[in-house]
């Protein structure tokens, strides 16, 4: 089993969560992310991206979440990296996360 790259923040990695766990999973089986079924049907994607956001005050949220995705168990840990691991096995190497520089709207 070939490992993949989400990326960091400098190579692409764009904070959405939901797409990194997709993206793993599409290539831990070899098939395109389009042949899977949709992350909905397990876990809502607005909510998972949600949990793992960028604080107020722009530093990373820390925390982990695990869930069943087609059959996979899936496990996100978030901190200053993003680790997906799928079925006990690392899916990627830890991606950066980037704080949000953006200033809270008042």
């Amino acid at each position: 089993m070939s490992k993949s790259i989400i990326g960091s923040a400098d190579s692409g990695f764009d904070g959405s969560v939901s797409i990194a766990v997709v993206t793993a999973i599409a290539t831990q089986r070899g098939v395109s992310e389009t042949e899977l079924p949709p992350l909905y049907e397990f876990i809502d994607p607005d909510a998972l991206d949600a949990l793992f956001e960028s604080t107020r005050a722009g530093g990373p949220r820390h925390g982990r979440l695990e869930f069943t995705y087609d059959g996979h168990e899936v496990a996100v840990e978030c901190g200053d990296n993003l680790e997906i691991t799928v079925d006990g096995t690392p899916a990627s190497e830890p991606a950066r996360v980037a704080a949000d520089t953006s200033q809270p709207e008042a």
